[in-house]
């Protein structure tokens, strides 16, 4: 890897596929990928320092005081957010390090560094967007709802990105995304 590690970020609305997309990355052992931390409650098979670090309100909000985050924001009722250090430490190590985070997150992020490189992950389109969060049977039908308005206000943001990829079918979103970082 280079000296300086390059940060990724992969953002879009919630069911465009960004944890999936993120996965598939880390096959290649040149991606690492941040662990954030969330004050929902944990969906299906995730798993507490793996998918997310599950935390409650409190000690999110001693985290933002303690300035622990790059990022955080709220999100359908939820925090979410983005430790600082592991970020610090895996740039000063050379390692192309992905973080999968909402659009008011990467927003903060390109701005506090704008040598980011960021990849707008959307859906074909509703419908789609649609069906996978029905599919992943966690959620209220209001909750969807929720999901559905605000991914057309994220959409909104996506020309503020380096790129954009839509994801429809897994292999070739996956393909493009390794094209946009050179690890094809």
């Amino acid at each position: 890897m280079n000296e300086t590690g390059r940060l990724i970020i992969l953002s879009g609305p919630s069911g465009s596929g960004k944890t999936t997309l993120c996965k598939q990355l880390m096959k290649d052992p040149r991606v690492k990928r941040s662990v954030s931390f969330t004050t929902r409650e944990p969906r299906g098979r995730e798993q507490d320092g793996v998918d997310y670090h599950f935390i409650t309100i409190r000690r999110f909000e001693r985290l933002i005081k303690e300035g622990k985050f790059l990022e955080y924001a709220e999100y359908c009722g939820s925090y979410y957010g983005t430790p600082l250090e592991p970020v610090e430490e895996a740039i000063k190590e050379g390692e192309l390090f992905i973080l999968a985070i909402d659009v008011k997150g990467a927003l903060q992020v390109m701005e506090k560094i704008p040598e980011t490189t960021s990849i707008f992950i959307m859906a074909p389109d509703e419908g789609a967007l649609r069906k996978r969060l029905e599919d992943r049977v966690t959620d209220s039908a209001t909750d969807i709802n929720k999901r559905v308005e605000e991914a057309e206000i994220e959409l909104k943001y996506r020309d503020r990105y380096d790129h954009c990829v839509v994801n429809d079918e897994l292999e070739v979103a996956v393909s493009e995304i390794k094209n946009i970082l050179g690890l094809s």
